[in-house]
Protein backbone atom coordinates (compact mmCIF):
# COMPACT_ATOMS: atom_id res chain seq x y z
CA UNK A 1 0.00 0.00 0.00
CA UNK A 2 1.20 3.64 0.09
CA UNK A 3 1.67 3.75 3.66
CA UNK A 4 4.14 1.01 3.76
CA UNK A 5 5.74 2.11 0.71
CA UNK A 6 6.24 5.09 2.62
CA UNK A 7 7.54 4.00 5.34
CA UNK A 8 10.06 1.71 3.85
CA UNK A 9 11.17 5.06 1.83
CA UNK A 10 11.54 6.87 5.42
CA UNK A 11 13.70 3.60 6.52
CA UNK A 12 16.05 3.46 4.29
CA UNK A 13 16.57 7.27 4.26
CA UNK A 14 17.20 7.00 7.79
CA UNK A 15 19.45 4.01 7.56
CA UNK A 16 21.61 5.91 4.96
CA UNK A 17 21.36 9.32 6.82
CA UNK A 18 19.36 10.86 4.02
CA UNK A 19 16.96 13.92 4.62
CA UNK A 20 13.99 14.43 3.36
CA UNK A 21 13.42 15.74 0.48
CA UNK A 22 16.84 14.85 -1.06
CA UNK A 23 18.55 17.69 -1.68
CA UNK A 24 21.15 17.29 -4.63
CA UNK A 25 24.76 17.85 -4.14
CA UNK A 26 26.04 21.26 -5.94
CA UNK A 27 28.92 20.14 -8.15
CA UNK A 28 31.34 22.69 -9.37
CA UNK A 29 30.58 23.78 -13.69
CA UNK A 30 32.68 22.47 -15.80
CA UNK A 31 35.11 24.18 -17.82
CA UNK A 32 35.00 24.06 -21.57
CA UNK A 33 38.42 22.27 -21.20
CA UNK A 34 37.14 19.75 -18.73
CA UNK A 35 34.48 18.60 -20.84
CA UNK A 36 36.66 18.19 -23.86
CA UNK A 37 39.36 15.83 -21.48
CA UNK A 38 36.40 14.37 -19.97
CA UNK A 39 34.87 13.42 -24.16
CA UNK A 40 38.09 12.14 -24.77
CA UNK A 41 38.66 10.04 -21.97
CA UNK A 42 34.93 8.66 -22.80
CA UNK A 43 36.17 7.74 -26.40
CA UNK A 44 39.54 6.71 -26.46
CA UNK A 45 40.04 3.42 -25.10
CA UNK A 46 37.51 2.85 -22.44
CA UNK A 47 34.25 0.84 -23.44
CA UNK A 48 31.25 2.99 -21.78
CA UNK A 49 29.71 3.94 -25.04
CA UNK A 50 29.70 0.35 -26.12
CA UNK A 51 27.50 -1.06 -23.30
CA UNK A 52 25.29 2.63 -22.31
CA UNK A 53 22.26 3.54 -23.97
CA UNK A 54 22.72 6.52 -26.36
CA UNK A 55 19.91 7.92 -27.83
CA UNK A 56 21.06 6.05 -30.82
CA UNK A 57 17.89 3.47 -31.61
CA UNK A 58 20.10 0.84 -33.26
CA UNK A 59 22.81 0.70 -31.10
CA UNK A 60 20.40 1.00 -28.01
CA UNK A 61 18.65 -2.18 -29.39
CA UNK A 62 21.63 -3.76 -28.00
CA UNK A 63 22.89 -1.77 -24.78
CA UNK A 64 23.17 -3.16 -21.39
CA UNK A 65 23.61 -0.21 -19.44
CA UNK A 66 21.54 2.82 -18.57
CA UNK A 67 21.80 6.24 -20.18
CA UNK A 68 24.16 8.91 -18.79
CA UNK A 69 21.62 11.42 -19.27
CA UNK A 70 19.67 10.03 -16.05
CA UNK A 71 22.90 9.70 -14.39
CA UNK A 72 22.23 13.00 -11.82
CA UNK A 73 18.46 11.72 -11.21
CA UNK A 74 19.34 8.52 -10.22
CA UNK A 75 22.45 8.64 -8.20
CA UNK A 76 25.02 10.30 -5.80
CA UNK A 77 28.16 11.56 -7.31
CA UNK A 78 29.94 10.38 -4.31
CA UNK A 79 28.23 6.60 -4.74
CA UNK A 80 29.10 7.26 -8.50
CA UNK A 81 32.87 7.37 -7.72
CA UNK A 82 32.99 4.44 -5.45
CA UNK A 83 31.12 2.72 -8.51
CA UNK A 84 33.56 3.76 -11.14
CA UNK A 85 36.57 2.77 -9.18
CA UNK A 86 35.64 -0.67 -8.19
CA UNK A 87 31.87 -1.47 -9.39
CA UNK A 88 32.31 -5.50 -9.14
CA UNK A 89 32.70 -4.58 -4.79
CA UNK A 90 29.34 -2.91 -4.71
CA UNK A 91 27.63 -5.66 -7.79
CA UNK A 92 29.35 -8.73 -7.75
CA UNK A 93 29.03 -10.13 -11.59
CA UNK A 94 28.34 -6.49 -12.92
CA UNK A 95 29.06 -6.35 -16.76
CA UNK A 96 30.83 -2.70 -15.90
CA UNK A 97 34.55 -3.58 -16.06
CA UNK A 98 37.08 -2.79 -13.37
CA UNK A 99 40.66 -1.58 -13.46
CA UNK A 100 39.52 1.56 -15.51
CA UNK A 101 41.53 3.81 -13.18
CA UNK A 102 44.58 3.51 -11.21
CA UNK A 103 45.80 5.25 -8.29
CA UNK A 104 48.66 7.97 -8.88
CA UNK A 105 49.90 9.90 -5.65
CA UNK A 106 46.76 11.40 -4.33
CA UNK A 107 44.14 10.94 -6.99
CA UNK A 108 42.49 8.20 -9.73
CA UNK A 109 43.73 8.35 -13.15
CA UNK A 110 42.45 6.84 -16.52
CA UNK A 111 44.14 3.38 -16.93
CA UNK A 112 45.06 3.73 -20.76
CA UNK A 113 47.74 1.92 -22.10
CA UNK A 114 47.84 5.41 -25.01
CA UNK A 115 45.53 8.08 -23.00
CA UNK A 116 44.47 10.84 -24.96
CA UNK A 117 47.52 13.89 -24.24
CA UNK A 118 44.43 15.90 -22.84
CA UNK A 119 44.10 13.33 -19.82
CA UNK A 120 48.02 13.47 -19.14
CA UNK A 121 47.80 17.69 -18.75
CA UNK A 122 44.79 17.22 -16.56
CA UNK A 123 46.37 16.93 -12.84
CA UNK A 124 43.28 16.33 -10.76
CA UNK A 125 41.42 13.59 -10.29
CA UNK A 126 40.20 11.86 -13.85
CA UNK A 127 37.54 9.71 -11.66
CA UNK A 128 35.86 12.89 -10.10
CA UNK A 129 35.89 14.42 -13.24
CA UNK A 130 33.86 11.77 -15.30
CA UNK A 131 31.97 12.16 -11.83
CA UNK A 132 30.77 15.60 -12.47
CA UNK A 133 30.88 14.93 -16.22
CA UNK A 134 28.06 12.80 -15.79
CA UNK A 135 26.06 14.39 -13.04
CA UNK A 136 26.02 17.68 -15.64
CA UNK A 137 25.78 16.02 -18.51
CA UNK A 138 23.00 17.41 -20.85
CA UNK A 139 21.34 16.77 -24.04
CA UNK A 140 23.55 19.10 -25.99
CA UNK A 141 26.87 17.80 -24.77
CA UNK A 142 25.59 14.13 -24.93
CA UNK A 143 25.74 14.76 -28.76
CA UNK A 144 29.05 16.73 -28.70
CA UNK A 145 30.40 13.31 -27.45
CA UNK A 146 28.69 10.77 -29.70
CA UNK A 147 30.43 13.04 -32.33
CA UNK A 148 33.75 13.39 -31.13
CA UNK A 149 36.04 10.68 -32.77
CA UNK A 150 38.44 8.53 -30.35
CA UNK A 151 41.76 10.60 -30.55
CA UNK A 152 45.01 8.81 -31.68
CA UNK A 153 47.85 7.92 -29.65
CA UNK A 154 51.25 9.84 -30.08
CA UNK A 155 52.92 8.95 -33.04
CA UNK A 156 56.25 6.42 -32.23
CA UNK A 157 58.81 8.58 -33.03
CA UNK A 158 60.86 6.94 -36.00
CA UNK A 159 64.17 5.26 -33.88
CA UNK A 160 61.76 3.71 -31.53
CA UNK A 161 59.88 2.02 -34.44
CA UNK A 162 63.16 0.41 -35.84
CA UNK A 163 63.89 -0.51 -32.09
CA UNK A 164 60.15 -2.39 -31.84
CA UNK A 165 60.74 -3.69 -35.55
CA UNK A 166 64.46 -5.17 -34.13
CA UNK A 167 62.65 -6.43 -31.03
CA UNK A 168 59.44 -8.54 -32.82
CA UNK A 169 62.16 -9.79 -35.22
CA UNK A 170 64.37 -11.03 -32.75
CA UNK A 171 61.18 -12.97 -31.26
CA UNK A 172 60.44 -14.31 -34.54
CA UNK A 173 59.69 -18.29 -34.71
CA UNK A 174 61.59 -20.60 -36.93
CA UNK A 175 58.66 -21.12 -39.35
CA UNK A 176 58.10 -17.21 -39.56
CA UNK A 177 61.50 -16.77 -40.24
CA UNK A 178 61.65 -19.60 -42.96
CA UNK A 179 58.57 -17.66 -44.95
CA UNK A 180 59.46 -14.42 -44.62
CA UNK A 181 63.14 -15.73 -46.44
CA UNK A 182 60.71 -17.82 -49.08
CA UNK A 183 59.60 -14.24 -49.64
CA UNK A 184 62.60 -12.60 -50.43
CA UNK A 185 63.49 -15.04 -52.38
CA UNK A 186 60.59 -15.43 -54.49
CA UNK A 187 60.50 -11.39 -54.94
CA UNK A 188 64.37 -11.91 -56.03
CA UNK A 189 63.91 -14.61 -58.67
CA UNK A 190 60.27 -12.81 -59.99
CA UNK A 191 62.93 -9.38 -60.28
CA UNK A 192 65.68 -11.61 -62.45
CA UNK A 193 63.19 -13.07 -64.39
CA UNK A 194 61.49 -9.65 -65.43
CA UNK A 195 65.19 -8.32 -66.17
CA UNK A 196 66.28 -11.27 -68.44
CA UNK A 197 63.66 -11.21 -70.62
CA UNK A 198 64.28 -10.16 -73.87
CA UNK A 199 63.60 -6.93 -74.99
CA UNK A 200 60.46 -7.12 -76.73
CA UNK A 201 58.79 -10.14 -75.35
Amino acid sequence: SPNELQTLVRFFMAMSGQQEPYIKEPLQPLSEQEKLVARQMFTSGTPCLKCHITGEPTHDAKAIAPNFILASERLKPEWTFRWLLDPSQISPGTAMPSGLFRKEGERWVINLPNPPASANEYHDDHARLLVRYMMLLTPDEQHRLLATAPVAPPATPPAQKAQLKSKRRGGETAANKTRRAKRQTLAGIQTFRSNARPAGM
